[in-house]
């Protein structure tokens, strides 16, 4: 009997607890202004992602209603570069407010 690879465990737990596969946390954080485009760019980090729900943090209070209102363009943006379905919601909040 061979032992699992850790990788296959390892999605396998991150499944479970609702969590992406770490390459889709990676691409997040490496290429986040270049993936979200404007008027993301410059103004948004990505925080986390859970149950295919990505919270992301804008730099000010007044840019929090400003880019709900750009979701939709984010989000065919995420399904281009992570595939479809890995985003389902994005909720967008302002600094310190997690």
């Amino acid at each position: 009997m061979q032992p699992e690879p850790i990788e296959g465990m390892l999605e396998s737990l991150l499944a479970r607890l609702g969590l992406p596969a770490p390459s889709v946390s990676k691409s997040l954080a490496d290429g986040w202004d270049e993936m979200a485009g404007a008027p993301w760019s410059g103004q948004t980090k990505p925080l986390f992602i859970r149950e295919g729900e990505l919270v992301v943090e804008a730099i000010s209070p007044a840019l929090v209603g400003m880019l709900r209102y750009a979701i939709g363009d984010l989000m065919r943006r995420l399904d281009d570069q992570l595939g479809e379905g890995v985003v389902e919601t994005v909720r967008v909040v302002g600094p310190n407010q997690r």
